[in-house]
């Protein structure tokens, strides 16, 4: 079907243009133009695409739950090994606790035996002394009296 303009164009612009007009934008519109069975064929292939689409749309509905799901269990094993660090956390600090107490003893131990052998030494020291001092006094002794038989006899 031709495309007619209307005639007011057809008197501005002569009646050659206007034919010129029609027939070049009939030709376009035809070239442009989809047929009904085109149409309909494409129509059908997005329709076909949409089911797909939402069989994809679904499948990521249940990857998402499974995801979900993945996620809480994780949260709950995150939790069991906040909850087990937290007991070994609390070991730990009696272990400590228990080495401090340890330390502590040991300490007053070490100073009763510091004390003990401070007092041995000074013992030692006093008894090397009086030693010291009995050899020499007994040294002199003996040479006294070595001299006074060297001289009487």
């Amino acid at each position: 079907m031709p495309t007619t303009l209307p005639q007011s164009v057809r008197e501005h612009f002569g009646e050659q243009v206007a034919e010129d007009f029609s027939r070049w934008f009939a030709e376009n519109v035809e070239y442009e133009l989809v047929t009904k069975s085109e149409y309909r064929k494409i129509l059908s292939r997005l329709d076909a695409i949409d089911e797909r689409f939402a069989v994809i749309d679904e499948q990521f509905e249940k990857v998402d739950e499974r995801f979900e799901h993945v996620d809480e269990r994780f949260d709950q094993m995150e939790d069991r090994f906040n909850e087990r660090f937290e007991q070994v956390d609390q070991r730990f600090e009696q272990v400590d606790q228990r080495f401090e107490s340890m330390e502590e003893r040991f300490d007053k131990r070490f100073e009763g035996m510091d004390a003990k052998l401070d007092r041995m030494n000074d013992r030692i020291l006093s008894m090397t002394r009086w030693l010291i001092g009995l050899v020499a006094l007994f040294g002199s002794l003996v040479t006294a009296l070595l001299a006074v038989a060297q001289f009487t006899g």
